[in-house]
């Protein structure tokens, strides 16, 4: 047994009106599982597209080395006790900047010729790609016989596969000199290879020179010269060519370079180098690794070189004073016959002694900081400051000296001085012999640890993780814009929203899959497409939910008509693709299936398809019997289903409406009346055109069909306030083609079975 139940005259339920929508979770997660193909389409095709993107990307490499720099350095004195603080700098960050530095990098440049830069000529928009996954020439033309080569004729300008300027995977191009004029300097030149290794150069399409692989060629006139030292690549293949500054090549490079460290205080860095050519980039960084040492190494023996000259030039002065300090002692003591020193002479001289060795120490640090620092430098401050208490020290023991016998003065004087000479002389001797051993064996301090390796495999793009954040950025963007969708819509969604206007709601149809098999779209010749449905849902699958909410609909009409004046029911809406047609054809059906003598009309002149439902031809239908074509025991039809007839629209008329005002329409329903018990007009949409009005004059009842998600409010009390200004009066509405998610909190609308 079946029981609908219908809360209310109207068919409404008794919950409170709400003006808008309300927009909950389980709202938002019905719609997007609604949508669920939408969004995983774009996902998708965004994962396709990343993988497009990254796939056409360069492929970056990278190939590193381990340097170590120690930060020792060989001082003449005492510069290394008397640095203040940092003042006098980390040496090993100045070994990292001077290994960034435009000296390292400008000489690299210089030895590899990295100004030198080629671009091959890709086919547009997929060579890159075909490029990156290793497909030559050889292979795009078996794969494509043909396709590819008028392809190619229309992009390159008649160039056929062969002699296309498009470089493919195997190709390559390698200049060992390429010197242009200053005016030429960054600017682009094509060089297109000929037959048997044979070339053209050309700058703005105009030649400038010409000749063969391993061959040098110069135009001394206009200051080009060019070596290419290899050339692999098929005839009428294309090099972008250019040569850049010195400074930018520098800047490139610069910005390709990155050093870390490898453990706290270690001394130890890595250093990688990025690039495209696997190959170069090792010997790039093998090259500037192995300038950086040498200039390294350079710098050391340098140094040693000035300090030994220093020590060279002081070594005779200290000797001529040590034999002066020595002879001057003998000829006293020869002179006052061996005069010892007392105990406490000898206490005195030796603080003297020390006293004057560290001033002589600081005096030599002197000359060798005054090379590299101003007087106002702290480390050169120190030494001052050191220096004046050594010599505040000095005169408070000379003037412990001056209290001794005279004779005990001047012997300790003059001993004094000899001690004093003697210990710089041999100290000088050996920081010369030191020297010359560190002239002789310079290293540096820095070391190459390990040599430039290439990294296995590429470091960019990371294919897997564009592709999959392209995927997950469509789905983001899919899920974002239905929920705009969502938050923006305006259409009809609840029964109270057209309770609102005045529309009560009979009958709440859900979306049925099986009507979407049924749908096709129909492409009209110079006209935009309509959606028809061939077969009717109350028959091919009578147990649909769909179906079962028209037969509360037929129901609830079946009361509502007892008011009216006549058994004509008018179907309509507001626009076009509401499912008025869907809903008159298979409501016509289920009230012929209750016993109901039923009669369908197509009113519908201008686009009705109807006869579509019944698998029927259009012609010989309304038009042809309001112009008395046809009779009308010829224009209805039967339908093949018992109880029900069919009326089509018949052919498309220059003036519809005037059709449906004169007589004969009059006439026919006047007819249909007594020899039907229902009779279902189905109108064009009322804010289209004027037709449903005049029909609805005719009609003793008017339902007006909304659809869930398109119709918005406004739209359906212009269309309800239009009909009844023209004299129709609007019975009430069918809520159509509702989200199943979304109809279930209007459960007492829908069919109960009980079994």
């Amino acid at each position: 047994m079946v029981m609908t139940v219908f809360p209310g005259h109207h068919g409404l339920s008794s919950e409170p009106s709400r003006d808008t929508p309300d927009i909950s979770l389980v709202k938002i997660i019905s719609i997007l599982l609604e949508h669920k193909w939408k969004i995983i389409l774009t996902g998708i095709l965004f994962l396709l597209g990343g993988y497009f993107y990254a796939g056409s990307q360069p492929r970056i490499y990278q190939a590193d080395t381990l340097i170590q720099i120690e930060g020792r350095r060989t001082t003449l004195g005492l510069l290394e006790t008397l640095a203040v603080g940092d003042q006098g700098g980390n040496p090993t960050t100045a070994e990292l900047e001077i290994l960034q530095s435009r000296m390292v990098m400008g000489e690299t440049v210089d030895r590899l010729d990295l100004a030198i830069q080629i671009e091959p000529r890709r086919l547009p928009f997929a060579g890159d790609f075909l490029v990156n996954h290793g497909f030559t020439r050889d292979q795009i033309d078996r794969l494509t016989p043909g396709i590819l080569a008028d392809w190619l004729g229309a992009l390159g300008g008649g160039h056929q596969l062969e002699g296309s300027p498009f470089v493919w995977a195997g190709e390559s191009l390698q200049v060992s000199r390429f010197d242009v004029p200053s005016q030429a300097e960054g600017r682009t030149h094509v060089l297109r290879v000929g037959e048997e290794g044979q070339y053209v150069l050309t700058r703005n399409e105009v030649p400038v020179l010409t000749g063969r692989v391993g061959e040098t060629v110069h135009d001394e006139v206009s200051g080009y010269r060019l070596f290419v030292s290899q050339l692999e690549a098929h005839p009428g293949a294309e090099f972008m060519i250019r040569r850049v500054s010195q400074l930018d090549a520098i800047s490139q490079l610069q910005r390709r370079l990155t050093i870390l460290p490898r453990g706290k205080d270690s001394g130890v860095y890595q250093v990688m180098l990025s690039g495209q050519d696997r190959e170069q980039i090792v010997r790039v960084l093998d090259t500037i690794t192995g300038v950086f040492l040498s200039q390294n190494v350079q710098r050391q023996s340098e140094e040693a070189e000035k300090q030994l000259a220093f020590l060279e030039e002081q070594i005779p002065q200290v000797n001529v004073e040590l034999t002066e300090a020595e002879n001057a002692l003998n000829d006293y003591r020869a002179e006052r016959d061996s005069v010892d020193l007392t105990f406490e002479t000898q206490n005195l001289l030796r603080s003297l002694v020390a006293v004057d060795n560290q001033l002589s120490e600081l005096a030599l640090a002197e000359a060798e900081l005054a090379e590299r620092f101003r007087p106002t430098h702290p480390n050169y401050q120190a030494l001052l400051r050191k220096r004046s208490q050594l010599q505040a020290e000095k005169l408070q023991l000379e003037a412990s000296v001056n209290d001794l016998p005279e004779t005990q003065q001047e012997v300790l004087r003059l001993t004094r001085d000899t001690q004093v000479n003697q210990q710089i002389y041999v100290q000088l001797l050996n920081k010369r012999q030191e020297m010359r051993l560190v002239r002789a064996g310079t290293v540096g301090n820095v070391r190459i640890l390990d040599a430039a390796v290439l990294q296995r495999g590429s470091i960019a793009p990371r294919v897997g993780l564009l592709t999959l954040g392209s995927a997950l950025l469509g789905v983001l963007l899919a899920i974002v814009g239905v929920l705009l969708r969502l938050a923006f819509n305006r259409a009809v969604e609840t029964p109270e929203q057209l309770e609102a206007i005045g529309l009560p709601v009979y009958a709440i149809v859900p979306v049925s899959s099986g009507q979407h098999r049924l749908s096709h779209f129909l492409r009209r010749r110079r006209k935009e497409g309509v959606n028809i449905f061939r077969g009717l849902l109350a028959i091919t699958d009578p147990e649909e939910p769909t179906v079962e909410a028209l037969r509360g609909l037929r129901t609830s009409l079946y009361f509502a008509m007892l008011e009216s004046g006549n058994n004509r029911l008018m179907i309509t809406g507001a626009s076009p693709e509401a499912g008025k047609s869907f809903i008159a054809a298979n409501l016509a059906v289920v009230c012929a299936q209750a016993g109901q003598r039923v009669l369908l009309i197509d009113a519908d002149m201008r686009k009705g398809h109807l006869h579509h439902a019944f698998q029927q031809a259009g012609k010989g239908g309304l038009s042809e019997l309001l112009t008395a074509q046809v009779g009308i025991d010829e224009a209805i039809r039967p339908s093949g289903i018992d109880n029900l007839d069919f009326l089509a629209r018949g052919m498309v008329p220059p003036n519809p409406s005037e059709l449906l005002m004169q007589q004969p329409f009059h006439d026919l329903l006047d007819w249909a009346a007594p020899n039907y018990d229902l009779v279902i007009l189905d109108t064009p949409p009322v804010m289209a055109v004027t037709d449903a009005a005049i029909v609805g004059k005719h009609a003793g009842s008017c339902l007006m069909v909304a659809r869930y998600g398109l119709n918005p409010p406004k739209e359906l009390e212009i269309t309800k306030r239009r009909l009844e200004h023209a004299g129709v009066r609007v019975r009430g509405a069918v809520l159509n083609a509702v989200a199943y998610s979304t109809n279930r909190q209007y459960g007492y609308y829908n069919v109960y079975a009980y079994r």
